[in-house]
């Protein structure tokens, strides 16, 4: 009994502990299939997140095959995960990469390169920049293979490329332009200059980088800068072409700077950058050129005067032939040694006084010289000087720059002129004796010097009058060749010697240049073209009336002219018929050609000048003998006239000696008996 009752109690106590095996069984099963549970559902949100990030995470074993590889490596590639998983992960590399990524494996494998960079293959394109998180699976110090999550970052490598290609072109840009670029912060240091730059301040980069600008420039300078950056600081506006006075090593330059402000993202201002430009040569050309047109508008305005000038003198000239007709005639008439005749020989003086004059403005508005002849200038300028020396001794002539070898061809009569001008104006502007230079030399002009001068570009010789004397403002050298214009007290000087010289060297197609300044001297150059041309001799003039014979018609639209010519060529033995008019003439020469030797025609006339008059009484009787006259003086009309056949010319006013000397050469008068002669008119 007890031992049946003790195998029952042994029997319970072994239920009684299976059953609580199997409890602690049916526990730990619970658990197990909670912690199965648990993990099949951490492992399907793991998958849903590897599958649904834009990254490629992947696993390789210790001899570099793909074991895993997440879905989102089509997107990179092309290629399916089943497609990459069991290859050597250096397949999926870009091979321009592979031999660096294998350089620096063994530091991934070791753990000291947590990120890289490379390009792996795309199926359909070259490949797909990524950026690499590396991570090596070691269990026990055993290396068993690497996990690792890739980033897509083709589109910021596009964009660095993008701005490495823009920084290049920038770069390019800044260095290849004329202009100097340059960025200071706001305490003026440099920090960036251009090679331009570097070549407008005449230093390197390493010497102008990370210093301040005022080291470069004068204290003035630097004022002025300061004053520009200032502005931009406070005003925010940007300043455009402010232009400055520099040096460059000895030279003086002209820049011209632009600025604007630079600020962070935050608006607030880190400095300046600009541009700097060497506007000298840019200055000194509008500068040439500024005095190019003052030239230019000088010659314009000096043609007008002469043009003026010229229809005075014709004018004045025809008074003056008109007075001294009637006094030649008074004069012819009295007896010898009456009262009157000193008077009327004063009278004359004033008329060729009057005469000089209106000489001086037709060489100011002449178009031709008289006549020339090839002159060397340094005898013309010896000459002169000796002459002009012995009278004014407290003037110190210097003749040693005579150096010009060509010669020139000129009137020499009219040259001497316009040197005694020369010289006469230097001694005035030097009250107290002081010294005239005189030099000449040899020059070759280009269009653009002699364009302004209307004149042609060639072989030149220049001539330099140089005085030591007061000098003259600029308003003073602007006025100098306009006629009447003068300086002097009233009485002392008619204001058509500079004028007259004008007109004389325009007239032999050369021009001046005059440079002075106040107190310290003036110097007038003249530029002539050297020639060739041979010389003529002169011809004497008689000093008494030559008699004549036969028919002469008049042609003047001036009615005192024309009577006093007529009386004139009666005095000398003519018979006169008048006409008061080109027309008139042709009709008067129409009907008695035979019985008219020889016709004086004006050269201006109103309605039919003396050109077509001319013209229409060669178009009747080709062998017309013609004695041409006019107040204008021989030009560029009457040579024109003369070169269509025209015997001669006489300039007005001219006297009876000189019109019978003309009359008697047409005509073949000269060589009569000295009987013929009337009695001599001095």
């Amino acid at each position: 009994m007890d031992g049946e009752a003790r195998q029952i109690k042994n029997l319970q106590r072994a239920l009684e502990e299976e059953r609580s095996r199997r409890r602690a069984g049916e526990h730990r099963l619970n658990e197990a299939l909670a912690l199965l549970h648990k993990t099949l559902k951490d492992r399907e949100k793991f998958r849903y997140l590897v599958e649904d990030i834009n990254a490629v995470i992947f696993a390789t074993n210790k001899n570099g095959i793909v074991v895993y590889v997440s879905p989102s490596i089509h997107a990179y590639t092309g290629f399916r995960p089943d497609e990459c998983v069991g290859l050597p992960f250096i397949d999926l590399i870009f091979p321009d990469d592979r031999k660096h990524l294998k350089k620096i494996y063994p530091k991934i494998v070791a753990g000291q390169l947590k990120a890289t960079e490379y390009r792996i293959r795309h199926k359909r394109h070259q490949f797909c920049w990524v950026k690499a998180f590396n991570r090596p699976n070691v269990t026990d110090g055993v290396f068993n293979g690497l996990r690792c999550v890739m980033v897509d970052i083709t589109g910021r490598k596009k964009a660095e490329d993008a701005f490495r290609d823009s920084e290049i072109k920038h770069q390019t840009i800044i260095e290849n332009i004329e202009e100097g670029y340059f960025e200071v912060d706001l305490k003026g240091n440099l920090t960036f200059v251009n090679t331009p730059l570097c070549r407008i301040a005449g230093f390197s980069k390493s010497r102008l980088l990370f210093t301040n600008f005022r080291n470069y420039t004068s204290r003035r300078t630097a004022r002025l800068l300061f004053r520009i950056f200032n502005r931009v600081f406070r005003t925010g506006m940007p300043v455009a072409n402010q232009d400055f006075q520099a040096v460059r090593g000895n030279q003086k330059v002209i820049l011209e700077i632009s600025a604007s402000l630079v600020r962070n993202r935050d608006a607030k201002p880190l400095g300046f950058r600009g541009m700097l430009r060497d506007i000298t040569q840019r200055k000194r050309a509008e500068a040439e050129l500024k005095e190019l047109e003052r030239q230019l508008y000088h010659a314009q305005r000096m043609e007008a005067i002469g043009t003026l000038a010229g229809g005075i003198a014709h004018d004045f000239n025809n008074i003056l032939m008109g007075m001294q007709g009637n006094v030649s005639l008074v004069r012819m008439r009295l007896p010898n040694r009456h009262p009157l005749d000193q008077k009327l020989r004063n009278v004359e003086q004033y008329i060729q006084n009057g005469a000089g004059l209106t000489r001086q403005l037709l060489d100011f508005a002449r178009t031709k010289p008289r006549s020339t002849r090839i002159s060397d200038l340094n005898f013309l300028i010896h000459k002169t000087a000796r002459m002009f020396g012995r009278t004014k001794k407290e003037i110190q002539i210097d003749l040693s720059g005579l150096k010009a070898s060509w010669n020139v061809n000129v009137d020499s009569g009219q040259i001497e002129q316009v040197l005694i001008n020369l010289y006469v104006n230097a001694w005035q502007a030097m009250p107290g004796g002081g010294e005239l230079i005189l030099t000449t030399r040899n020059v070759k002009l280009n269009r653009q010097t002699v364009h302004p001068f209307g004149m042609k570009p060639g072989q030149y010789v220049e001539a330099r009058v140089i005085d030591t004397g007061i000098g003259m403002d600029e308003i003073t050298r602007q006025k100098i060749f306009t006629p009447f214009f003068t300086t002097k007290e009233r009485g002392r000087g008619t204001g058509l010697g500079l004028s007259s010289a004008y007109g004389i060297i325009k007239n032999h197609g050369g021009f001046f240049k005059v440079t002075s300044r106040l107190r310290r001297g003036s110097q007038f150059s003249i530029f002539l073209p050297a020639t060739e041309v041979p010389a003529e001799r002169d011809q004497d003039i008689h000093q008494e009336p030559i008699l004549g014979t036969g028919t002469i018609l008049v042609v003047d639209d001036e009615k005192f002219i024309t009577e006093i010519t007529r009386e004139w060529l009666s005095e000398l033995g003519y018979k006169v018929i008048e006409a008061p008019s080109g027309s008139a003439a042709v009709e008067i020469y129409g009907e008695h050609r035979t019985a008219v030797d020889l016709v004086i025609l004006d050269v201006v006339m109103p309605g039919m000048d003396g050109g077509e008059t001319f013209d229409r009484l060669q178009s009747i009787d080709p062998d017309v003998r013609v004695l041409l006259t006019s107040g204008y003086g021989f030009n560029r009309q009457a040579e024109e006239i003369v070169a269509k056949g025209c015997l001669g010319f006489i300039s007005k006013p001219y006297s009876i000696l000189q019109l019978s000397e003309k009359i008697g050469s047409l005509l073949g008068f000269n060589e009569v008996p000295a009987l013929r002669r009337r009695r001599r008119i001095e």
